[in-house]
């Protein structure tokens, strides 16, 4: 019976760290973002080896990407994944601090503001879309970190959020080799109009929304973007899709 009990407890409290989450407000302070000359606006990379004229910059990427066929037309970062950005990263995943999270997300959006292109934005045709987690784990650690991030986003543009992808369970990420996360079958998909709520333009426009801001924690081997941005033109066929993550490794 005691085992019973104590199973009964444990689910109380995902229960409510996944209803409340941390109720302690930012549990640390942030570094200062990265320059928006400091990486690579198409990939991500660091800007080292990039062309010299920003006109290519902005067009072209760097030489990591250069010719390379990306799913994403754009990627905002805030750092590396390293030192205080990990830290801030694992203390919104695993200790369930929303506050710190939109904070994250009110930087990603300052920082895409800054950027050449964000001068020709249109709000009304854009959407905030986070990568999504499965359920299970979402229970387990009693917190959607992307959703929360990208609350931030959304708030700060004043621009609307769908949840409108849903992620089938598999191995946490951090237990995948490099290959093995490039390797994985597609698990993104876009999920049926029944199983969520939003505005009825991006369940029957195709060309309503012109910008998407798809909404991560960490760019890695960028296999999961991919994958959620076939899910995205899938259904929505070709906007522009702007990656905004907190760091890239």
């Amino acid at each position: 019976m005691s085992s019973i009990l104590q199973h009964a407890i444990r689910l109380l409290a995902v229960a409510e760290r996944q209803i409340l989450g941390s109720r302690s407000g930012r549990s640390i302070s942030l570094p200062t973002p990265d320059s928006i000359c400091a990486w690579c606006h198409r990939c991500g990379a660091p800007r080292l080896g990039v062309f010299e004229s920003e006109n290519y910059f902005e067009r072209l990427g760097c030489r990591k990407c250069y010719g390379v066929c990306l799913a994403r037309d754009r990627t905002i970062r805030l750092g590396t994944y390293d030192n205080r950005w990990r830290e801030a990263i694992l203390a919104v995943k695993h200790g369930g601090d929303r506050a710190l999270a939109r904070e994250l997300g009110t930087l990603l959006a300052r920082q895409w503001q800054q950027t050449i292109v964000a001068h020709s934005f249109i709000a009304d045709s854009a959407v905030v879309i986070p990568i999504p987690m499965p359920l299970a784990r979402r229970v387990e650690r009693g917190i959607d970190h992307a959703r929360e991030i990208a609350v931030g986003v959304s708030k700060a543009l004043g621009i609307s959020m769908a949840r409108c992808l849903e992620h089938d369970a598999g191995p946490v990420q951090a237990m995948l080799t490099r290959a093995d996360r490039q390797s994985r079958a597609q698990r993104i998909r876009w999920k049926s109009a029944s199983k969520w709520e939003f505005d009825a333009r991006l369940a029957s426009d195709r060309q309503a929304f012109e910008t998407i801001f798809l909404v991560d924690d960490v760019l890695t081997t960028g296999s999961t973007a991919a994958q959620a941005c076939a899910a995205i033109r899938s259904r929505l066929g070709a906007p522009q899709i702007v990656m905004l993550v907190v760091a890239t490794t």
